[in-house]
């Protein structure tokens, strides 16, 4: 017989390949741990994702960052959370690998507070 090299088949039962996979998933980094630690800050963030497009320069996406009475801060987070997560119109959405819960929380009440508030740049 020729020298030829047999591999063996494996054949997982269901049960194994349950196995398998939440091995596989307890080995992947939870959320939890990738926030730790990772969060940025709520002007960073704003930086990085929304800038692009809701800077007073840019003129893409309506101006986010004034000041809301403090009355309206609470639904004002919840459509900005809402908005990002699930996007609207010309807004994507934007998943938690992207903008973690923590990070989306602390953005969400930064601008309601208007503490990201632009300049007026100069202009006249």
């Amino acid at each position: 017989m020729p020298n030829t090299t047999m591999l063996p088949k494996w054949r997982f039962s269901s049960l194994g390949m349950g196995i398998l996979a939440l091995c596989g998933v307890l080995m992947l980094p939870t959320q939890a741990a990738a926030e730790e630690g990772a969060a940025r800050e709520p002007a960073e963030v704003y930086r990085q994702v929304c800038a692009h497009c809701h800077a007073l320069d840019k003129a893409v996406g309506p101006e986010i960052t004034r000041a809301f009475p403090e009355a309206a801060h609470e639904s004002w987070r919840a459509y900005i959370e809402t908005t990002v997560r699930h996007g609207r119109a010309a807004m994507p959405s934007f998943r938690p690998a992207k903008i973690s819960d923590a990070e989306l929380e602390a953005l969400s009440a930064a601008l309601a507070r208007g503490d990201l508030a632009e300049g007026d740049g100069g202009e006249e």
